[in-house]
């Protein structure tokens, strides 16, 4: 048995469409069953419980094989993904953690940080893992979908750092071709989309895709960060965002890892332009 932590999010739940797709059975832990028709309609089997109860983890990983790691980024996550390593310590099963490409040695934001203290774990327990490794998801845009419809601006504090922006799609897939394979025994696979590429080459892009001028607007991050707060995000979630974004336009962002993705995949990863050929009508 496979079991599923974020199925009704972004991640999540591209691996659950993955595994739905193959006719592969999953459980997964929501918080909320009412809230997970969809899931359900998949044939997923769902417990019910919060990811902070350890007996609602127990009881969520008795009899599972393998289980996919993925958590909203909150000022407690580190304990909450340690906690969950243990019961897969516990239960005997094989750990497959969503991390990042960022996450080395050294790193310095919050969240890459965290993700590297939490590798360190995982692997110091002696359990079975796999990490997953991507960077930054082009459904990232589609948040802002509307603001960038409507104004024609991408508004990114990231001045001319380089992303190698990756399609959440092929992220599900690969995650999904782990969970369902043998052989990803112990192993960290950076994966990314196929360019490195600003922001600024980013928004010719969506014009040229698009037929339609946009452009990159890279406001000062005090005040990047003062729009966050004001429409509610707390002071940590905050420091993340804005660590991260201040990351990439120091340059933090140096390679790309498509030749990883493409040999998991078996074709090429969909770049920018197949993104936005995609959904194109949340942008025009």
């Amino acid at each position: 048995m496979i079991l599923l932590t974020g199925a009704t999010g972004k991640t999540g739940g591209e691996v659950a469409k993955q595994l739905a797709k193959q006719g592969v059975p999953f459980r997964a832990l929501v918080r909320d069953a009412g809230k997970a028709a969809g899931l359900k309609e998949m044939g997923a089997e769902l417990i019910e419980g919060d990811i902070a109860d350890r007996a609602a983890l127990e009881k969520a990983l008795d009899g599972v094989d393998k289980a996919f790691l993925v958590m909203p980024n909150v000022e407690e996550q580190e304990a909450l993904e340690k906690q969950f390593t243990d019961v897969c310590a516990e239960k005997g099963v094989h750990l497959v953690y969503l991390s990042s490409m960022e996450s080395v040695p050294g790193c310095t934001t919050i969240v890459t940080k965290m993700h590297v203290n939490v590798e360190d774990y995982i692997r110091d327990k002696g359990i079975t893992y796999t990490m997953i490794r991507p960077t930054f998801f082009m459904q990232l845009f589609v948040g802002s979908a509307a603001k960038i419809k409507e104004t024609g601006n991408i508004v990114m504090p990231t001045g001319d750092g380089n992303v190698a922006a990756t399609d959440l799609r092929d992220v599900g897939e690969v995650i999904a071709k782990v969970l369902t394979e043998d052989g990803h025994e112990n192993q960290s696979y950076d994966i990314s989309g196929p360019e490195l590429i600003n922001m600024g080459e980013i928004a010719a892009r969506f014009s040229k895709v698009l037929g339609r001028e946009y452009t990159h607007v890279s406001p000062p991050m005090d005040a990047y960060a003062g729009v966050l707060a004001k429409v509610g995000f707390p002071a940590w979630r905050v420091e993340a965002v804005t660590g991260e974004l201040g990351g990439i336009a120091a340059g933090m962002i140096t390679h790309k890892a498509d030749e990883k993705m493409t040999e998991l995949l078996g074709r090429e990863p969909r770049s920018i332009d197949d993104f936005l050929a995609d959904h194109r009508e949340l942008f025009v």
